[in-house]
Protein backbone atom coordinates (compact mmCIF):
# COMPACT_ATOMS: atom_id res chain seq x y z
CA UNK A 1 0.00 0.00 0.00
CA UNK A 2 2.83 2.44 1.11
CA UNK A 3 4.64 1.51 -2.56
CA UNK A 4 1.47 2.46 -4.37
CA UNK A 5 0.78 5.88 -2.58
CA UNK A 6 4.83 6.48 -3.21
CA UNK A 7 3.93 5.86 -6.96
CA UNK A 8 0.65 8.16 -7.01
CA UNK A 9 2.58 10.82 -5.42
CA UNK A 10 5.24 10.71 -8.07
CA UNK A 11 2.21 10.57 -10.78
CA UNK A 12 1.00 13.71 -9.58
CA UNK A 13 4.25 15.45 -9.28
CA UNK A 14 5.39 14.30 -12.84
CA UNK A 15 1.71 15.64 -13.71
CA UNK A 16 2.49 18.87 -12.57
CA UNK A 17 5.66 19.62 -13.68
CA UNK A 18 4.36 18.62 -17.13
CA UNK A 19 0.95 21.02 -16.07
CA UNK A 20 3.43 24.12 -15.88
CA UNK A 21 5.76 22.88 -18.59
CA UNK A 22 3.02 23.05 -21.27
CA UNK A 23 1.82 26.52 -19.78
CA UNK A 24 5.19 28.09 -20.51
CA UNK A 25 5.04 26.58 -23.79
CA UNK A 26 1.63 27.58 -24.55
CA UNK A 27 2.49 31.63 -23.80
CA UNK A 28 5.21 31.34 -25.99
CA UNK A 29 3.52 29.64 -28.48
CA UNK A 30 0.56 32.10 -28.48
CA UNK A 31 2.84 35.68 -28.13
CA UNK A 32 4.94 34.33 -31.24
CA UNK A 33 1.49 33.39 -33.54
CA UNK A 34 0.82 35.44 -36.58
CA UNK A 35 -1.91 37.33 -34.73
CA UNK A 36 0.22 39.18 -32.83
CA UNK A 37 2.53 40.32 -35.84
CA UNK A 38 5.51 40.59 -34.23
CA UNK A 39 4.37 42.43 -30.93
CA UNK A 40 5.89 45.60 -32.88
CA UNK A 41 4.56 48.22 -34.37
CA UNK A 42 2.59 47.14 -37.55
CA UNK A 43 -0.63 46.27 -37.78
CA UNK A 44 -0.88 46.96 -33.66
CA UNK A 45 0.81 43.71 -32.89
CA UNK A 46 2.19 45.74 -29.55
CA UNK A 47 -1.79 46.54 -28.63
CA UNK A 48 -2.56 43.23 -29.58
CA UNK A 49 -0.14 41.67 -27.31
CA UNK A 50 -1.30 44.10 -24.01
CA UNK A 51 -4.72 43.43 -24.52
CA UNK A 52 -3.81 39.50 -24.08
CA UNK A 53 -1.36 40.75 -21.15
CA UNK A 54 -3.92 42.19 -19.29
CA UNK A 55 -6.88 39.44 -20.01
CA UNK A 56 -4.01 37.10 -18.41
CA UNK A 57 -3.55 38.94 -15.72
CA UNK A 58 -6.89 39.37 -14.95
CA UNK A 59 -7.57 35.75 -14.90
CA UNK A 60 -4.75 34.81 -13.03
CA UNK A 61 -6.56 37.21 -10.29
CA UNK A 62 -3.70 40.38 -10.05
CA UNK A 63 -4.97 43.32 -8.59
CA UNK A 64 -4.26 46.16 -11.24
CA UNK A 65 -2.94 49.66 -9.33
CA UNK A 66 -5.04 52.53 -11.38
CA UNK A 67 -8.86 52.00 -11.20
CA UNK A 68 -8.95 51.77 -14.94
CA UNK A 69 -7.33 49.32 -16.33
CA UNK A 70 -3.57 46.95 -15.97
CA UNK A 71 -2.66 49.75 -18.30
CA UNK A 72 0.17 52.41 -18.01
CA UNK A 73 -0.37 54.34 -21.42
CA UNK A 74 2.69 56.29 -23.08
CA UNK A 75 3.67 57.89 -26.61
CA UNK A 76 6.53 57.19 -29.17
CA UNK A 77 8.31 57.78 -31.99
CA UNK A 78 8.97 54.61 -33.82
CA UNK A 79 9.36 54.14 -37.37
CA UNK A 80 7.82 51.10 -39.51
CA UNK A 81 7.93 48.88 -42.33
CA UNK A 82 4.01 48.24 -43.20
CA UNK A 83 3.83 47.54 -46.91
CA UNK A 84 5.78 45.08 -49.05
CA UNK A 85 9.81 45.15 -48.73
CA UNK A 86 11.53 43.64 -51.86
CA UNK A 87 14.80 44.20 -53.60
CA UNK A 88 16.16 42.85 -56.53
CA UNK A 89 20.00 43.05 -58.10
CA UNK A 90 20.62 42.37 -61.61
CA UNK A 91 17.01 41.05 -61.99
CA UNK A 92 17.50 38.63 -59.39
CA UNK A 93 15.02 38.70 -56.30
CA UNK A 94 16.29 38.21 -52.69
CA UNK A 95 15.04 36.93 -49.61
CA UNK A 96 14.41 39.34 -46.71
CA UNK A 97 15.64 38.24 -43.46
CA UNK A 98 17.68 35.59 -45.51
CA UNK A 99 19.81 37.68 -48.06
CA UNK A 100 19.00 41.24 -46.79
CA UNK A 101 17.93 43.54 -44.06
CA UNK A 102 16.25 47.17 -44.80
CA UNK A 103 18.10 49.20 -41.88
CA UNK A 104 15.34 50.43 -39.42
CA UNK A 105 15.88 53.93 -39.31
CA UNK A 106 15.86 53.88 -43.58
CA UNK A 107 13.22 56.60 -45.65
CA UNK A 108 11.65 55.02 -48.55
CA UNK A 109 12.92 54.30 -52.21
CA UNK A 110 11.03 52.75 -54.86
CA UNK A 111 12.57 52.01 -58.61
CA UNK A 112 15.20 50.75 -60.59
CA UNK A 113 18.49 52.10 -59.31
CA UNK A 114 22.09 52.64 -60.90
CA UNK A 115 24.78 51.42 -58.18
CA UNK A 116 28.38 53.12 -57.92
CA UNK A 117 31.34 51.81 -55.74
CA UNK A 118 32.31 53.75 -52.92
CA UNK A 119 36.23 54.94 -53.25
CA UNK A 120 37.15 56.23 -49.24
CA UNK A 121 39.94 58.45 -50.96
CA UNK A 122 37.49 60.36 -52.94
CA UNK A 123 33.92 60.01 -51.05
CA UNK A 124 33.48 63.97 -50.93
CA UNK A 125 32.38 64.09 -54.30
CA UNK A 126 29.17 62.30 -53.44
CA UNK A 127 28.02 65.38 -51.59
CA UNK A 128 28.05 67.54 -55.26
CA UNK A 129 23.84 65.98 -55.16
CA UNK A 130 21.40 66.49 -58.20
CA UNK A 131 18.62 64.82 -59.00
CA UNK A 132 20.31 62.50 -61.83
CA UNK A 133 22.98 61.28 -59.09
CA UNK A 134 20.34 60.55 -56.33
CA UNK A 135 18.81 57.49 -58.67
CA UNK A 136 22.81 56.01 -57.26
CA UNK A 137 22.96 53.16 -54.91
CA UNK A 138 25.95 53.71 -53.24
CA UNK A 139 28.08 50.39 -52.59
CA UNK A 140 30.03 49.74 -49.18
CA UNK A 141 31.72 46.79 -49.48
CA UNK A 142 32.81 46.20 -45.77
CA UNK A 143 32.70 42.22 -46.06
CA UNK A 144 36.65 42.13 -46.48
CA UNK A 145 37.58 44.81 -44.13
CA UNK A 146 38.90 43.60 -40.33
CA UNK A 147 40.71 46.43 -39.00
CA UNK A 148 38.23 48.49 -36.76
CA UNK A 149 39.23 51.90 -37.38
CA UNK A 150 38.67 51.26 -41.44
CA UNK A 151 35.37 50.19 -40.54
CA UNK A 152 34.76 53.08 -38.23
CA UNK A 153 35.96 55.13 -40.77
CA UNK A 154 33.20 53.50 -43.32
CA UNK A 155 30.36 53.84 -41.22
CA UNK A 156 30.99 57.44 -40.12
CA UNK A 157 31.00 58.31 -44.43
CA UNK A 158 27.98 56.18 -44.31
CA UNK A 159 26.10 58.32 -42.33
CA UNK A 160 27.12 61.36 -43.65
CA UNK A 161 26.45 60.23 -47.19
CA UNK A 162 22.79 58.52 -46.56
CA UNK A 163 21.49 61.99 -46.18
CA UNK A 164 22.10 62.22 -49.54
CA UNK A 165 21.68 58.94 -50.90
CA UNK A 166 20.05 55.24 -50.48
CA UNK A 167 23.13 53.32 -49.14
CA UNK A 168 24.17 49.37 -49.99
CA UNK A 169 25.96 47.68 -46.89
CA UNK A 170 27.75 44.52 -47.66
CA UNK A 171 28.88 42.56 -45.37
CA UNK A 172 29.74 38.94 -43.89
CA UNK A 173 28.37 39.94 -40.92
CA UNK A 174 24.90 38.02 -39.46
CA UNK A 175 21.95 39.85 -40.18
CA UNK A 176 20.39 41.53 -37.55
CA UNK A 177 17.09 43.99 -37.28
CA UNK A 178 16.24 46.83 -34.29
CA UNK A 179 13.59 49.31 -34.15
CA UNK A 180 14.58 53.18 -34.78
CA UNK A 181 12.86 56.29 -33.21
CA UNK A 182 13.77 58.43 -36.21
CA UNK A 183 13.98 57.54 -40.08
CA UNK A 184 16.84 59.51 -42.60
CA UNK A 185 15.79 60.12 -46.05
CA UNK A 186 17.00 57.43 -47.69
CA UNK A 187 17.32 53.97 -46.77
CA UNK A 188 20.21 51.76 -46.10
CA UNK A 189 19.84 48.12 -46.49
CA UNK A 190 22.29 46.18 -45.37
CA UNK A 191 22.70 42.50 -47.76
CA UNK A 192 25.01 39.73 -47.01
CA UNK A 193 28.07 39.45 -48.95
CA UNK A 194 27.78 35.89 -50.11
CA UNK A 195 24.53 36.73 -52.14
CA UNK A 196 27.04 39.41 -54.25
CA UNK A 197 28.14 36.30 -57.09
CA UNK A 198 28.66 39.29 -59.63
CA UNK A 199 29.17 43.37 -60.72
CA UNK A 200 25.90 44.62 -59.81
CA UNK A 201 24.73 46.55 -62.69
CA UNK A 202 21.15 47.27 -61.53
CA UNK A 203 19.24 47.49 -57.96
CA UNK A 204 14.92 47.14 -57.80
CA UNK A 205 13.90 48.27 -54.73
CA UNK A 206 10.56 48.63 -52.99
CA UNK A 207 11.09 50.07 -49.58
CA UNK A 208 8.23 52.52 -47.75
CA UNK A 209 8.64 53.75 -44.61
CA UNK A 210 5.68 55.13 -42.23
CA UNK A 211 7.20 57.25 -39.23
CA UNK A 212 4.66 57.36 -36.52
CA UNK A 213 4.73 60.38 -34.28
CA UNK A 214 3.10 60.20 -30.45
CA UNK A 215 2.01 56.58 -31.16
CA UNK A 216 0.63 55.70 -28.17
CA UNK A 217 1.67 52.25 -25.96
CA UNK A 218 1.63 51.10 -22.81
CA UNK A 219 3.33 49.00 -19.61
CA UNK A 220 1.38 46.06 -18.38
CA UNK A 221 1.16 46.41 -14.63
CA UNK A 222 -0.30 44.14 -11.87
CA UNK A 223 -0.11 43.92 -8.32
CA UNK A 224 -0.22 40.70 -5.32
CA UNK A 225 -0.62 41.82 -1.60
CA UNK A 226 2.11 40.66 0.17
CA UNK A 227 2.46 40.35 4.44
CA UNK A 228 5.01 42.78 4.60
CA UNK A 229 5.48 46.41 3.26
CA UNK A 230 7.97 45.80 0.95
CA UNK A 231 7.34 45.17 -2.72
CA UNK A 232 9.54 43.05 -5.39
CA UNK A 233 9.16 43.82 -8.64
CA UNK A 234 9.09 41.05 -11.75
CA UNK A 235 9.45 42.36 -15.07
CA UNK A 236 9.84 40.92 -18.75
CA UNK A 237 9.37 43.31 -21.94
CA UNK A 238 6.87 41.84 -24.02
CA UNK A 239 7.17 44.26 -27.14
CA UNK A 240 9.60 42.93 -30.11
CA UNK A 241 10.64 44.12 -33.72
CA UNK A 242 7.36 43.13 -35.31
CA UNK A 243 7.15 43.40 -39.28
CA UNK A 244 9.57 44.36 -41.78
CA UNK A 245 7.09 44.17 -44.78
CA UNK A 246 5.78 40.97 -44.90
CA UNK A 247 8.17 39.10 -43.18
CA UNK A 248 7.76 38.67 -39.17
CA UNK A 249 10.23 38.98 -36.38
CA UNK A 250 8.58 36.53 -33.70
CA UNK A 251 10.90 37.16 -30.45
CA UNK A 252 10.31 33.65 -28.95
CA UNK A 253 13.55 33.85 -26.81
CA UNK A 254 13.59 37.68 -26.61
CA UNK A 255 11.44 38.01 -25.19
CA UNK A 256 8.04 35.91 -25.24
CA UNK A 257 10.10 33.39 -23.01
CA UNK A 258 10.23 35.88 -20.23
CA UNK A 259 6.46 36.87 -20.16
CA UNK A 260 6.00 33.10 -19.42
CA UNK A 261 8.17 33.29 -17.15
CA UNK A 262 6.49 36.09 -15.03
CA UNK A 263 3.09 34.85 -16.05
CA UNK A 264 3.86 31.70 -14.31
CA UNK A 265 5.56 33.40 -11.52
CA UNK A 266 2.18 35.54 -10.87
CA UNK A 267 0.05 32.61 -11.28
CA UNK A 268 2.29 30.74 -7.98
CA UNK A 269 2.18 33.38 -6.10
CA UNK A 270 -1.52 34.17 -7.12
CA UNK A 271 -2.31 30.87 -4.91
CA UNK A 272 -0.99 32.15 -1.80
CA UNK A 273 -0.23 35.18 0.49
CA UNK A 274 3.33 36.35 -0.74
CA UNK A 275 6.17 37.65 1.70
CA UNK A 276 6.23 40.83 0.22
CA UNK A 277 4.13 43.04 -2.02
CA UNK A 278 4.50 41.57 -5.37
CA UNK A 279 4.28 43.82 -8.85
CA UNK A 280 4.70 42.12 -11.97
CA UNK A 281 5.24 44.44 -15.32
CA UNK A 282 5.33 43.22 -18.75
CA UNK A 283 7.28 46.50 -20.47
CA UNK A 284 6.71 48.09 -23.47
CA UNK A 285 8.73 49.54 -26.35
CA UNK A 286 12.09 48.05 -24.57
CA UNK A 287 13.19 47.21 -27.88
CA UNK A 288 12.70 50.80 -29.04
CA UNK A 289 15.34 51.87 -26.47
CA UNK A 290 14.09 51.11 -22.80
CA UNK A 291 11.31 53.56 -23.22
CA UNK A 292 8.68 51.58 -20.96
CA UNK A 293 10.98 51.05 -17.82
CA UNK A 294 12.15 54.82 -18.09
CA UNK A 295 8.40 56.29 -18.66
CA UNK A 296 7.63 54.04 -15.54
CA UNK A 297 10.35 55.24 -13.00
CA UNK A 298 9.85 58.94 -13.82
CA UNK A 299 6.37 58.06 -13.51
CA UNK A 300 5.95 55.61 -10.98
CA UNK A 301 2.30 54.14 -9.96
CA UNK A 302 4.13 52.91 -6.40
CA UNK A 303 6.84 53.91 -4.04
CA UNK A 304 9.69 52.97 -5.36
CA UNK A 305 11.77 53.78 -2.07
CA UNK A 306 9.29 50.71 -0.91
CA UNK A 307 11.19 48.53 -3.71
CA UNK A 308 13.13 45.97 -1.92
CA UNK A 309 14.63 44.47 -5.43
CA UNK A 310 13.58 44.31 -9.20
CA UNK A 311 14.23 40.94 -10.87
CA UNK A 312 14.34 41.57 -15.01
CA UNK A 313 13.80 38.75 -16.97
CA UNK A 314 14.73 39.03 -20.73
CA UNK A 315 15.96 35.89 -23.02
CA UNK A 316 15.43 33.25 -20.39
CA UNK A 317 14.47 30.17 -23.09
CA UNK A 318 17.59 28.29 -22.85
CA UNK A 319 20.07 27.41 -19.87
CA UNK A 320 22.16 24.45 -20.56
CA UNK A 321 25.14 26.66 -19.94
CA UNK A 322 24.00 28.23 -17.04
CA UNK A 323 22.84 32.12 -16.34
CA UNK A 324 23.62 35.22 -16.43
CA UNK A 325 23.12 38.42 -13.75
CA UNK A 326 23.32 42.30 -14.51
CA UNK A 327 24.21 44.41 -11.81
CA UNK A 328 25.65 41.26 -9.55
CA UNK A 329 28.61 43.47 -8.24
CA UNK A 330 25.86 46.13 -7.57
CA UNK A 331 23.64 43.52 -5.38
CA UNK A 332 25.92 41.50 -4.23
CA UNK A 333 23.35 40.34 -1.58
CA UNK A 334 20.77 38.80 -3.77
CA UNK A 335 23.37 37.63 -6.16
CA UNK A 336 25.05 35.64 -3.17
CA UNK A 337 21.64 34.63 -2.21
CA UNK A 338 21.54 33.20 -5.73
CA UNK A 339 24.68 31.73 -5.66
CA UNK A 340 24.25 29.51 -2.33
CA UNK A 341 20.91 28.43 -3.85
CA UNK A 342 22.57 26.67 -7.08
CA UNK A 343 25.17 25.49 -5.04
CA UNK A 344 23.09 23.73 -2.94
CA UNK A 345 20.13 22.75 -5.66
CA UNK A 346 23.09 22.78 -9.10
CA UNK A 347 19.95 24.12 -11.25
CA UNK A 348 22.50 25.65 -13.74
CA UNK A 349 25.98 24.61 -14.28
CA UNK A 350 27.20 28.07 -13.97
CA UNK A 351 26.42 31.39 -12.85
CA UNK A 352 27.81 34.15 -14.92
CA UNK A 353 28.42 37.59 -13.46
CA UNK A 354 28.25 41.20 -14.88
CA UNK A 355 28.28 44.30 -14.30
CA UNK A 356 25.96 47.19 -14.66
CA UNK A 357 24.98 47.67 -18.56
CA UNK A 358 22.08 49.23 -20.59
CA UNK A 359 21.22 46.24 -22.04
CA UNK A 360 17.16 45.50 -20.43
CA UNK A 361 14.43 47.29 -17.96
CA UNK A 362 17.07 47.16 -15.27
CA UNK A 363 18.64 49.72 -16.15
CA UNK A 364 16.58 52.92 -15.57
CA UNK A 365 16.04 51.24 -11.81
CA UNK A 366 19.42 51.13 -11.56
CA UNK A 367 20.03 54.38 -12.71
CA UNK A 368 17.92 55.40 -10.15
CA UNK A 369 19.30 53.35 -7.28
CA UNK A 370 16.37 51.25 -6.82
CA UNK A 371 18.39 47.46 -6.57
CA UNK A 372 17.62 45.45 -9.79
CA UNK A 373 19.40 42.61 -11.11
CA UNK A 374 18.67 41.08 -14.82
CA UNK A 375 18.57 37.48 -15.06
CA UNK A 376 19.10 35.75 -18.74
CA UNK A 377 19.81 32.44 -19.49
CA UNK A 378 23.19 30.88 -21.70
CA UNK A 379 23.39 28.27 -24.58
CA UNK A 380 21.21 26.49 -26.98
CA UNK A 381 19.63 28.44 -29.96
CA UNK A 382 21.56 31.81 -31.45
CA UNK A 383 18.73 32.91 -32.96
CA UNK A 384 18.74 37.09 -31.74
CA UNK A 385 16.73 39.81 -33.27
CA UNK A 386 16.17 37.78 -36.96
CA UNK A 387 13.00 35.82 -37.99
CA UNK A 388 15.18 32.33 -37.11
CA UNK A 389 13.75 33.23 -33.14
CA UNK A 390 10.44 31.06 -32.99
CA UNK A 391 8.55 29.06 -30.80
CA UNK A 392 9.40 25.71 -32.43
CA UNK A 393 12.70 25.46 -31.78
CA UNK A 394 13.37 27.17 -28.46
CA UNK A 395 14.53 24.75 -25.89
CA UNK A 396 12.61 25.78 -22.44
CA UNK A 397 14.59 23.42 -20.87
CA UNK A 398 15.53 24.97 -17.54
CA UNK A 399 12.56 27.69 -17.82
CA UNK A 400 11.38 25.56 -14.37
CA UNK A 401 14.76 25.79 -12.65
CA UNK A 402 14.74 29.43 -13.11
CA UNK A 403 11.01 29.85 -11.55
CA UNK A 404 12.11 27.92 -8.71
CA UNK A 405 15.66 29.37 -8.25
CA UNK A 406 13.68 33.15 -8.59
CA UNK A 407 10.85 31.84 -5.97
CA UNK A 408 13.52 30.59 -3.74
CA UNK A 409 15.64 33.92 -3.94
CA UNK A 410 12.47 36.23 -3.10
CA UNK A 411 11.80 33.80 0.05
CA UNK A 412 15.28 34.01 1.43
CA UNK A 413 15.35 37.87 1.17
Amino acid sequence: MKRCFIFFSFLLIKFSLQSQSTSFINYVDTLTSNYFNGRGYVANGHGKAAAFLSNEYREIGLDSLSRKSYLQSFKIDVNTFPKKVTLKINGKKLIPGEDFIVEPYSGSAIGVYNVSSVDLNNWKSYLSVNEKSIRNFLIFNVSEVVNKDTLSKYNEIKNILNKHYPILWVSSKKLQWSVAQFYNSYPVINIKSDVIKESITTLNIEVENEFKKSLETQNIVGKLKGKRKKTIIISAHYDHLGMMGELMFPGANDNASGVSLLLNLASYYSKKTPKYNLVFICFGAEEVGLLGSKYFVNNPLINLDDVKLLVNLDIVGTGEDGIAIVNAFEQEKATKIIGKINEKVKYFPKIKLRGQAPNSDHFWFSKKNIPALFIYTMGGVKAYHDPLDIAKTLPLNKIEELQSLIIKLVSSL
